[in-house]
């Protein structure tokens, strides 16, 4: 499914709106939605911040796993920064406002918010910390450190994540997005 706000082309891919359509038939207590929420929240943060600093946004895919967003490169090194961070500010910002309060959209906010912090390929952190580091090295030997750091931190989360699986008998979450990190570390090029 295709359509346009303004200029930018906005793309939902059919498996994300099955899935979507799914959650929330099945979603009795409503916290995937609040976590899809919080998701959408972290995305807006990156979007706002584009907006703030003049970056123009070309096209947004929504597939299953996670949201495309196609843009203008920011002029400065600082601006990308900032646009990196900004998704994981608003979870932060949202978890410290809520989470006080016993409220479930706080800890998703909180959880969704730190575990994108993690510098690992394929999560705001790792573009912080390439970024960060490109300040003074060149992009093969940033890229290079950040997927060898990557593949260091997600070991040990796989390995959380077998544990948590073998105590609980049924929770996968954490080895699931380990092993999915993993992949896309190997895949990307």
């Amino acid at each position: 499914m295709n359509f346009s706000l303004g200029k930018c082309r906005i793309t939902v891919g059919y498996t994300a709106a099955a899935a979507l359509t799914a959650v929330l038939l099945l979603d009795r207590e409503s916290r995937i939605v609040l976590c899809i929420a919080a998701a959408a929240l972290h995305e807006l943060g990156h979007l706002g911040m584009m907006a703030a600093l003049g970056v123009r946004v070309r096209a947004i895919d929504l597939r299953v796993f996670d949201i495309r967003i196609s843009a203008d490169s920011p002029q400065r090194l600082r601006d990308d920064l900032c646009i990196t961070l900004a998704g994981p500010a608003v979870n932060l910002l949202l978890a410290a406002a809520l989470v006080p309060f016993g409220s479930f959209f706080g800890e998703a906010n909180l959880a969704l918010g730190s575990f994108n912090l993690l510098p690992v390929v394929s999560l705001d952190g790792g573009r912080a910390l390439y970024l960060l580091l490109r300040r003074r090295h060149e992009p093969r030997l940033c890229s290079r450190a950040v997927k060898i750091l990557s593949f260091l931190i997600l070991l040990p989360l796989m390995t959380a994540g077998i544990y948590t699986l073998l105590q609980s008998g049924y929770n996968y979450s954490l080895l699931a997005v380990s092993l999915y990190l993993l992949a896309v570390l190997f895949l990307k090029n």
